[in-house]
């Protein structure tokens, strides 16, 4: 016999069953942020300054890390063997925890200091990605809570996007500045070249910017490129070219682009193409401009694009050539409008079937 249940007990038990769900998924969503954890360097630079205590210019000082919610992380560098004490702020923060500090006395004077950060806490443990700060405190008398040394924090966001910080100068802080250097790991663009039959199709070739690869006996090609979008493109003697854009690749994650190629009908060929020419690049190396050049046999739209040695593509021009030499001025900044860094580059010119490519140098 079937037992019925009322309405009421039914919602309670629906409404459980949600908040279980809700719960689950915010502990996926939270696992998920807890995983992100970029390795890199954090470089912190800061100068301390007198503020005539009544030992100065003698000071004993500390610089640690906090994390967003102000809580310690490690000790970097300490100057205070015999006058921790006086730090007050930091030993509130750390309970006076030096573990893998750099350690000194306390200074006889005031100087710049370099320091760095790796990313990690006390224990060695790699920390999430998140907002970190840099803490500095210093004193030049007895510290106590009731009258405190000088102090100051800078913050900074750890993840995958470098960061450059110049922080204005402070009456007892200056020359501070901070760059957060990520280690990026590279992501994969990987997959198989195949006929119209999808048999493997061996030494097609394949290229992403300025990298080029071969399909093997298996049809298999393989790049391993740092994250960003790319474009393919893959050619074979009897195929029509292949081009796939706008290929996104993420961080120690592989993306598959699978290549069909298409036989060329014999109907389809006619008469040779004149060829474009495609000068050499000039000035080389490039101080703030290049310029490209190059010979159109036809009207025909084309495309210039740039890439770094990574094979990124940093600019990309098009447009309608007229018959004759095109000149095209490149101001050495990335499609963002930022200067593109000193470094070995290549020049793509895409004009109708033909890919011409020319290598050159940018310095500044």
């Amino acid at each position: 016999m079937k037992k019925w249940i009322s309405p009421a007990i039914a919602i309670m038990m629906m409404a459980t069953l949600l908040m279980a769900e809700v719960i689950r998924s915010n502990d996926v969503i939270a696992n998920r942020l807890l995983n992100m954890l970029t390795e890199g360097n954090a470089a912190f630079t800061v100068r301390t300054v007198t503020y005539n205590g009544p030992y100065g210019p003698r000071n004993a000082g500390v610089i640690w890390v906090t994390d967003s919610n102000n809580q310690f992380v490690k000790t970097i560098k300490i100057w205070a063997n015999n006058y921790r004490y006086t730090l007050i702020r930091w030993i509130a923060s750390s309970s006076q925890n030096m573990t893998g500090a750099i350690t000194s006395a306390s200074l006889n004077s005031h100087q710049l200091h370099n320091v760095s950060w790796d990313g990690k806490n006390y224990q060695n443990v790699d920390m999430p990605d998140g907002e970190y700060k840099f803490n500095v405190e210093f004193t030049e008398h007895n510290a106590h809570a009731g009258n405190m040394g000088k102090y100051k924090q800078v913050a900074f966001t750890k993840g995958p996007d470098p960061v450059t910080l110049t922080i204005p100068n402070e009456s007892y802080f200056q020359n501070m500045s901070l760059n957060w250097t990520p280690v990026i790991q590279n992501g994969t663009i990987s997959g198989i070249v195949s006929d119209e039959d999808a048999n493997p199709l061996p030494g097609a070739q394949i290229a992403i910017g300025a990298l080029n690869a071969s399909s093997d006996n298996s049809g298999f090609y393989s790049f391993s490129v740092p994250p960003g979008s790319y474009n393919l493109s893959c050619t074979a003697p009897g195929y029509q070219d292949f081009y796939q854009n706008n290929i996104e690749v993420n961080a120690a994650q592989t993306t598959s682009v699978n290549i069909p190629m298409a036989t060329v009908n014999n109907a389809d060929i006619t008469e040779p193409i004149p060829m474009a020419l495609f000068n050499p690049v000039y000035p080389n190396p490039g101080k703030g401009y290049t310029k490209f050049s190059f010979f159109s046999p036809n009207q025909a739209a084309f495309k210039l694009q740039i890439f770094n040695a990574r094979g990124q593509m940093v600019y990309s021009h098009e447009g309608y050539s007229q018959k004759g030499w095109q000149e095209i001025n490149w101001n050495g900044k990335n499609t963002n409008g930022r200067a593109c860094s000193n470094g070995i580059y290549h020049a793509k010119l895409s004009y109708k079937d033909q890919v011409l490519t020319r290598k050159f140098t940018v310095i500044r």
